[in-house]
């Protein structure tokens, strides 16, 4: 059975498209872990520093091209499986076939990341605020059947538990962001506008920080997976890209800003501090052993959230996929009652339960050694940072690819003045996330480049085999869904 998706249900709201995007994004968790890495926190050393507000809005202004792309291709094509659809219609067919190789193949790396890391923080969780030991690797399984349960089940259950959990965890985070700034700030005289000055650092110290900062916002395009779901794909899909690019932009620059002035305006102490969200909510000054304990737990329903946005972006897109003949044809099967990507999904779960298992099985796959001999990475730590180091580089290329195929693709029908900054603003950030994700990347993070040059070559083979196969074994395009013409305003 290879209908849509959902196709007997497609009134998806804007708000589900929406919460599918920022859900994706897992705000909570990018301020949480990724925005140190924006301050300093790399395996460069450098960063934004105090300035890391500016580095974030230079980030998402630059993702902002690459989405107002996206949004017209959004536009004209409403097939579930996006990205690759809109660089095939670019390219063509074989390019295409490389194009979602990589999307989906990042995106099934993500969504094994997504579990492993959330067992590796319920387990300290447990342990922290009860005293109760429960192995990670249980908790990820437990995880993985969750997960698979909400992407199963149909889009309106996981759209509306990701739009739960994102609103819970982040009106958390905003609200304590307030209060931090309310309260003036570390010794309450740290407001300043020092952080919104792009001359408070050095300019390559900033370039640093953009470089890192755009992997804050990687997921934004995924609405675009449920166009055949929607009851308005035309306007909802653009509408959801542009809008959780500016709503979660905003939203970093509150939250960065709160943790410049909670650190007193200083970059060391804010850089050092690792994990600076918990710090804060954890510290006398701010907060509590309790209200650390509240934090932790908003941070792993965030990531709950980011893993089902994940599964259901990724399911729909190899459904896609197979379904135009570009996969194997098992993969385009649904759900005889949900009429889900069941086939799809299942392959996601059984990927992460083989992560858990070969890195229970190896002690983590690579080295557990940090800077103390007598201290040791979390055993699921290593194979984490591995894998979302693959599916983040992995991501930017496929944003890098479409911006340029939209520099062609899109000419004539959009306006031109807008086409040439958003084309040229989506290539140049997106190409600087990859330049900054392999720079200097230490081990076993530089292995990543190799992993997806094989990956891709691969892609490139199996796209050679699609192309060899017979007209007659194509489905009818009408079958794929709507593809309409539409000029942008």
């Amino acid at each position: 059975m290879t209908t849509a998706p959902g196709a007997t249900r497609r009134n998806v709201s804007l708000s589900g498209v929406l919460a599918q995007s920022v859900g994706f994004m897992g705000p909570v968790f990018s301020v949480a872990t990724l925005l140190p890495l924006i301050v300093g926190l790399s395996a460069t050393g450098r960063g934004a520093g105090i300035a890391t507000p500016v580095a974030l809005a230079v980030a998402g202004l630059g993702m902002f091209g690459a989405g107002w792309v996206i949004a017209q291709y959004a536009r004209r094509i409403h097939l579930c499986g996006s990205l690759y659809e809109y660089v095939s219609d670019t390219f063509g067919r074989r390019v295409g076939v490389v194009a979602g190789w990589l999307y989906y193949g990042a995106m099934l790396v993500l969504s094994s990341a997504t579990i492993l890391v959330l067992g590796g923080l319920t387990e300290d969780f447990l342990l922290a605020a009860f005293g109760i030991g429960v192995r990670w690797w249980l908790l990820s399984l437990l995880y993985v059947a969750v997960v698979a349960t909400f992407v199963m089940v149909g889009v309106h259950v996981s759209v509306r538990a990701q739009l739960a959990l994102v609103l819970v965890s982040a009106v958390v985070v905003l609200l304590f962001s307030l209060y931090v700034i309310a309260k003036g700030g570390a010794g309450g005289d740290s407001l300043s506008a020092q952080p919104f000055n792009p001359f408070a650092v050095s300019g390559a110290d900033l370039l640093y920080g953009v470089l890192y900062g755009i992997n804050m916002f990687i997921g934004y395009e995924s609405a675009a997976n449920l166009a055949e779901e929607t009851d308005d794909p035309k306007r909802h899909i653009p509408r959801a890209v542009l809008w959780s690019l500016t709503i979660v932009g905003l939203y970093y620059l509150v939250t960065a800003y709160a943790q410049a002035v909670g650190f007193g305006l200083d970059a060391e102490a804010w850089k050092a501090s690792v994990f600076p969200l918990q710090a804060l909510a954890s510290g006398s000054e701010f907060g509590s052993t309790a209200f650390g304990n509240l934090v932790a737990v908003i941070i792993i329903l965030d990531v709950v959230a980011v893993a089902i946005g994940v599964g259901v972006a990724g399911s729909r897109g190899m459904f896609a996929m197979a379904r135009s003949g570009r996969l194997p044809r098992p993969l385009a099967s649904v759900h005889p009652r949900f009429g889900t990507p069941v086939v799809a999904a299942a392959v996601m779960a059984v990927v992460a339960v083989f992560a858990v298992v070969l890195v229970v099985a190896t002690d983590g796959v690579f080295s557990r050694a940090t800077a103390d001999p007598a201290v040791q990475q979390p055993q699921w730590a290593p194979m984490f940072s591995w894998m979302a180091g693959f599916a983040g580089t992995g991501l930017a290329l496929m944003y890098l690819a479409v911006s340029l195929a939209g520099a062609r693709g899109l000419w004539g029908h959009v306006p031109t003045a807008k086409l040439v900054v958003a084309a040229t603003a989506g290539s140049l950030v997106t190409a600087g996330a990859v330049f900054g994700a392999v720079y200097k990347a230490p081990s076993p993070l530089d292995t990543v480049p190799w992993a997806l040059a094989v990956w891709i070559l691969v892609g490139v083979g199996w796209s050679v085999v699609v192309d060899r196969r017979s007209e007659a074994d194509e489905v009818p395009a009408a079958t794929l869904g709507a593809r309409v013409g539409g000029e942008a305003s």
